[in-house]
């Protein structure tokens, strides 16, 4: 396990943000995307499912596009990855995973 995740972990799920966020908020924003560039791909399952439950409800920033590309790097079966989208927090985010993986199934 990486200590990147290890440390997203520590951070616990993405905020919404909001208009009323005030000048405090880019230490968040950078705390979380400092972390994530920091991990390369491939992901393994485990840390797929530590990420997973980061997603916030809506947006974050755009720091919820990094965690995409993070958790679609995952290299497991099928059904392993759509019991781990299940996992996600966020119903908009688990709808978009959801959708993303059965287009590419289609394709496969």
């Amino acid at each position: 396990m990486r200590k990147e995740v290890l440390e997203l972990q520590n951070l616990g799920r993405m905020p919404n943000e909001s208009i009323n966020d005030d000048e405090n908020i880019d230490n968040i924003v950078n705390s979380y995307d400092s972390l994530l560039e920091k991990i390369t791909l491939p992901i393994t399952y485990d840390e797929g499912e530590i990420l997973i439950k980061l997603f916030p409800e809506n947006a974050f920033y755009d720091l919820q596009w990094s965690l995409l590309k993070l958790v679609e790097s995952l290299e497991v079966n099928g059904d392993k990855y759509k019991n781990l989208i299940e996992k996600c927090p966020s119903e908009e985010w688990r709808s978009i995973l959801s959708s993303r993986y059965n287009n590419w199934a289609k394709k496969n």
